[in-house]
This record gives C-alpha cells, structure tokens and sequence, in this order.
C-alpha cells in the first residue's frame, strides 16, 4: 500500500483518500443551496437597495439568482456536471467577494468562507465529482 512509508498521525484511514473530492462537493453544494435560499428568503429587501451597476434589481432577477444557486448546489452536491458547476461557482463566490464592501443581504455568509468556496470549487474543477457522483472520465 502506498501509505507504507508515509508518516501519518491516522495511518489507517489513508484508504478514504478517493473520497476527499467527494467531501468538498458535499460542503461546497450545501454552502451553494443555503446561499441561494438566503437570497430567495431576502428577495423583497434586495429589490430595494441600489446597486451601482444595475440600479434597483427586480424580484425576477434575485429569483433567478437564487434559483440559479440553489441549482449549482444541487448540481455539486450530487455531483452531475461537476467541473461546470464549479466553474460556475467560482463565478458566485467572486461576485459575492467583489460586492463585499456593500449590500449585507446579498452576501449571507462570511467573505472568508466565499474564498474557501472559491478555492474548493477550484479543486474540483482540476479534480471532477470523485466518487459518488454521475459525472464519468472521459
């Protein structure tokens, strides 16, 4: 095994490494879901604050934000179309960190936690579903 000369506090659990991807998915799509949830739950105040670039959003437009989130989620949780839906949540992530200054309803969670989902949504664009998922090697 390839964990014969490694030095390791927990040696013996080295065997789940497979399912590391599989893990981030997990976290990064329920982050996904509960960020567009957030922002169907707070639709009525966003329509309200001025946002420079579009001015006054339109409920339709924060629903579609938020169902568009929810869908990456949901999308990463099960692991269908990994590498686009990570693609697509770096995307969310950098637009949350890019608004970070302004608009608190809009961003729901910590700016620390939206670099984390970056920098996992990264990785699992290098590295596809892991197991458990649907997507399959090319």
């Amino acid at each position: 095994m390839y964990t014969h000369l490694m030095l390791s506090m927990f040696p013996g659990i080295l065997y789940l490494a497979p399912f590391s991807a599989t893990i981030l998915r997990f976290g990064a799509g329920l982050a996904f879901i509960y960020i567009g949830y957030a922002l169907l739950m707070e639709r009525r105040a966003i329509t309200k604050i001025h946002i420079s670039v579009i001015g006054h959003p339109s409920g339709a437009l924060v629903w579609a934000a938020g169902i568009i989130t929810m869908l990456d989620g949901f999308a990463l949780f099960l692991g269908f179309g990994t590498q686009l839906a990570a693609i697509i949540g770096m995307l969310i992530a950098l637009k949350h960190l890019s608004l970070w200054g302004r608009y608190a309803s809009i961003r729901p969670l910590a700016r620390s936690t939206y670099m984390l989902i970056f920098i996992i949504c990264l990785t699992l664009l290098i590295t596809g579903a892991g197991p458990l998922g649907f997507d399959l090697p090319l």
